[in-house]
């Protein structure tokens, strides 16, 4: 009996420690599931084209955006997914931060421009992963999963299922609400704890994953300017790059500020998922030749781990059906947090009622004595 109070008083003491947060990063992490769509919604002139006969070339399509900023350099070109989706052509903007200019494939017209970080969904993913407040915040972010995964766990263990299954699985609806309370906190913990087990355990391995590669950055090299002459046409490098790898779907081109001579053409395999296309070919843009073709159909240990990590995290293993149940897994804290609160409020009341209760009882006896 003393270990399970010990565990109760674990749980609920890290559970009031980190509730509001958690219950922050679990709800912006329940709105992200579905952060590309979301981010159309929001954005629908950027995102939205009507689809027309004839596509543009990406050299049409990069004219405008370099006649608008000339002395912005590219970064990035993201390709769209569907027909009626722009390209987002990404540049590098005179105070370093990127920005992300939409432009229409069929008429070349700019259709808007933001940087990421400042929009809706860049906030939400900036507080969702640091707190919007950098390495400190991620930090943060992975210790909290270390600690949810200790509530989760000693929830486990507290669970009155293990007593008897049927207890631990009944809602009394029609209870006072301390009891519907405890009885929604429970069941509702346990039905969910497999996958709050998951997002605890690979969100903390993510943090600390990402914290690592921030730490373990190479010193920032100096801007190297590219040779006084003109690079072949894109749309020319890109049939070369289909060319070397023909069943490769091109998904981004990377340029690269201290390497300009070169150019990435990312493609993603008809086995591979768009968010964890892996394989590239890399060109000269100045004379064409194709540097090295990386077609990676087996990732290696590490990152296959990391893949694997990602998958479970961001629920894309079941593809719509795993991710709209992680949005509601993503209520789950919440839930937890305020049934939780008002079980260790009714715990408290109880202990404060039998204090007293024992304190009266002793004064009358002492009075009884002396009469």
């Amino acid at each position: 009996m003393k270990i399970r109070k010990l565990i109760l008083t674990i749980h609920g003491s890290i559970a009031i420690a980190i509730g509001l947060l958690l219950t922050v990063i679990s709800l912006s992490g329940s709105a992200l599931v579905f952060h590309q769509e979301l981010d159309r919604a929001i954005h629908p002139s950027f995102m939205r084209v009507v689809p027309q006969a004839k596509l543009a070339s990406l050299d049409e399509m990069i004219a405008p955006v370099q006649a608008a900023y000339p002395n912005f350099p590219l970064e990035s070109i993201r390709f769209p997914q569907t027909p009626d989706g722009s390209y987002q052509i990404t540049i590098k903007a005179q105070d370093g931060e990127s920005l992300d200019t939409f432009v229409n494939p069929y008429t070349t017209k700019i259709l808007g421009a933001r940087k990421w970080d400042n929009s809706p969904i860049g906030f939400l993913y900036n507080f969702h992963y640091k707190l919007a407040i950098g390495q400190v915040g991620m930090v943060a972010v992975g210790i909290t999963g270390l600690l949810f995964l200790l509530i989760v766990i000693t929830g486990i263990i507290l669970w009155s299922g293990w007593r008897k299954l049927k207890t631990g699985f009944t809602v009394r609806t029609t209870a006072p609400l301390p009891l519907l309370s405890y009885d929604i906190h429970q069941v509702g913990g346990i039905l969910s704890s497999t996958f709050l087990l998951i997002l605890a355990v690979t969100g903390a391995i993510l943090s600390f994953l990402v914290l690592q590669s921030s730490f373990n950055q190479s010193p920032q090299l100096a801007k190297v300017l590219p040779p006084a002459k003109q690079p072949i046409a894109l749309s020319e490098l890109l049939r070369k790059a289909d060319a070397a790898m023909p069943d490769g779907k091109t998904t981004y081109v990377v340029f690269d500020e201290h390497e300009p001579e070169k150019i990435t053409v990312s493609k993603q395999l008809p086995h591979e998922l768009s968010r964890f296309a892996l394989s590239n070919v890399e060109l000269n843009r100045y004379s064409g030749e194709v540097l090295t073709v990386n077609r990676v159909v087996e990732p290696p240990p590490m990152l296959k781990f990391m893949i694997a990590i990602g998958t479970l995290h961001f629920g894309l293993f079941g593809g719509i059906y795993s991710r709209i149940l992680y949005v509601f897994i993503g209520l789950i804290p919440s839930v937890l947090l305020i049934t939780g609160s008002v079980n260790w409020e009714r715990r408290r009341w109880l202990k404060a009622r039998r204090e007293s209760t024992s304190q009266l009882r002793a004064n009358q006896t002492e009075s009884n004595r002396f009469s």
